[in-house]
């Protein structure tokens, strides 16, 4: 069973649309999914914690325009925002690497131009240039980490992780109170699973 554990903070890390796009359904109708408290709970400390955060083009252009906003703050400091313009098509190792993501049958989409395009280009991105970890709630996406050989040198964050980094960086009852709820909640599946822990406390190895 997963348990937290500490990730240096200058590690390089690619982020995914989904873990920005939590709860985006409920945002405008329910306030403990509005965005003013997604970043008061656990967007300003995961994006204050790691020093050298990539988002793929792709996924950038996939986030909703408050989002966005809120990336942009971060970026020329702590994000980059990257592209493989450069590599696309020209580069024989890029093209074999992405080919291999994109025609996976978890990837494939052939009646879709854009479905999974952000976790292709961002997994083909951090395999060739060595990026250890990729953060995505999309189970597809993680589980191709495990079956193509190139990936397995990939640590999938989830975001379980992304909550045990906003829990460590404490806060009031109120906000505990949150990121436990949200853990039950966002991580229900790998829970039912049996993957990681059922409480965000015993995950972190804490008591209640």
């Amino acid at each position: 069973m997963n348990k937290f554990f500490e990730i240096k903070k200058d590690s390089p890390i690619i982020i995914d649309t989904c873990i920005f796009m939590v709860g985006i359904e409920k945002r405008h109708s329910d306030s403990v999914y509005s965005l003013d408290s997604m970043k008061k709970n656990w967007m300003n400390d995961v994006l204050s914690y790691f020093e050298n955060i990539k988002l793929h083009e792709v996924v950038y252009g996939e986030l909703d325009p408050d989002t966005k906003k809120i990336i942009d703050e971060h970026v020329g400091k702590n994000i980059e925002i990257v592209s493989d313009n450069d590599l696309f098509d020209s580069d024989p190792e890029f093209m074999r690497i992405f080919n291999e993501i994109h025609d996976h049958e978890l990837m494939y989409a052939p009646f879709s131009k854009t479905k999974n395009q952000g976790e292709v280009h961002s997994l083909a991105y951090a395999c060739y240039y060595g990026i250890p970890y990729f953060s995505s709630r999309d189970s597809d996406a993680c589980d191709v980490c495990n079956e193509i050989e190139d990936l397995k040198s990939v640590t999938v964050i989830g975001f379980e992780m992304i909550l045990g980094i906003a829990y460590k960086a404490g806060g009031n009852k109120e906000k505990k109170k949150a990121l436990k709820s949200m853990y039950k909640e966002f991580c229900a599946p790998k829970i039912r699973q049996g993957v990681i822990p059922k409480t965000l406390a015993e995950y972190l190895g804490e008591t209640e």
